[in-house]
């Protein structure tokens, strides 16, 4: 205890403090309120968030991506500021976790490329990271298609992974297997590193992973039945690892279900996750789409995970990744008012999309 003390109390204090500036529901009802655009400005200048975005939010026309691009430059600027105290004993595994960011331009341009969405819009959203990691996403970004983004590749990994779906891709002209794969390859990567943590550390960030995989194999498995995949390439997408929630019996039997209300009924009674599918199963009984707003209801449940690490003590890695994982909801939440106000949406519209963190 007195060693994990000494590693991780000037992390502790910063992320706790952090923490406290986070936007409470409160905060939310307050801007939800607002009146309009121009009533939102006001109220914004007397936050934290004038000086990143205020300079574009006085324009009579925002640009939407402008302000996207400056929150997650914020976000990116505070997760390198905060990462110099990471112990060296847990740095292995913030490399492995840091690298989701690099991996996240690479999805973006394959989405772009895809065309899922513009592709001019993708260099706005590529996220402004190390100078060699900016170099290899500009390098990427020059890619003709999706199989000249996986020739530039420098990881020889993360390129054979992406091999071996490629297939998969052009048959079934969706970008998810791609997306997957890359997906696979960060968890396998993390997991790894998680394995070689020791005490406090594994326990908090096996709990707050393992639900992160949990959700994201329930996600592909639930989504994949809308689309119609066949079960035997749905199996080649899950996350394989010990620290999956999801027993390999039980997500056999979830894929082979035909019917949502069945699937949603077998993670209610036999997962972690059954605040998840009573969501889901009330877009049944209210006739709404089967997976309306999953991301939302997946994302306030790994909230409340994220948060319960600063419960105690909490000298311990787990900390770091909770806190970015709150503060980027935060930004995804700021992004669901702004937008919200712009488009003239009710209070109740916009409040029905915000994740409490």
């Amino acid at each position: 205890m007195l060693r994990d003390a000494q590693d991780y109390g000037s992390l502790n204090v910063h992320m706790r403090a952090q923490r406290t500036e986070l936007f409470t529901a409160g905060n939310y009802n307050l801007l939800a309120s607002a009146t309009d655009f121009a009533n939102l400005r006001q109220m914004l200048a007397q936050t934290r968030y004038d000086d990143i975005i205020g300079a574009e939010m006085v324009k009579e026309y925002p640009n939407l991506i402008e302000i996207d691009r400056r929150l997650t430059q914020n976000f990116v600027d505070q997760y390198n500021t905060y990462r110099k105290f990471i112990p060296k004993r847990a740095k292995g595994f913030i490399d492995a976790f840091s690298n989701s960011y690099f991996l996240n331009n690479i999805k973006v341009i394959f989405s772009a490329l895809h065309g899922a969405n513009r592709y001019e819009d993708a260099r706005g959203m590529l996220l402004n990271l190390s100078e060699e990691e900016n170099r290899q996403s500009e390098e990427l970004y020059k890619s003709i298609n999706a199989e000249d983004l996986i020739l530039k590749l420098e990881n020889e990994k993360l390129r054979n992974a992406l091999d071996v779906v490629i297939g998969e891709y052009k048959f079934l002209d969706l970008v998810y297997p791609l997306i997957i794969a890359v997906d696979q390859y960060y968890f396998s990567s993390l997991c790894k590193e998680m394995s070689n943590l020791k005490g406090a550390d594994k326990a908090s960030t096996k709990g707050f992973f393992s639900a992160k995989i949990g959700i994201q194999n329930l996600e592909i498995i639930l989504r994949s039945k809308t689309f119609d995949i066949s079960p035997t390439i749905v199996k080649n997408w899950i996350m394989e690892t010990k620290f999956c929630p999801l027993r390999t019996e039980f997500r056999d039997r979830i894929i082979a279900k035909q019917d949502l209300e069945e699937a949603f009924l077998l993670i209610r009674d036999e997962t972690p996750f059954s605040d998840l599918a009573n969501r889901l199963l009330e877009n049944l009984e209210a006739e709404r789409a089967p997976l309306e707003d999953f991301d939302r209801f997946a994302d306030q449940h790994l909230a409340h995970k994220a948060n319960s690490l600063f419960r105690g003590a909490s000298f311990n890695i787990g900390i770091f990744p909770a806190f970015f994982y709150l503060k980027e909801l935060e930004i995804r939440n700021l992004r669901t008012i702004i937008l919200g106000k712009i488009h003239k949406r009710s209070i109740n519209d916009i409040l029905d999309k915000i994740v409490l963190v």
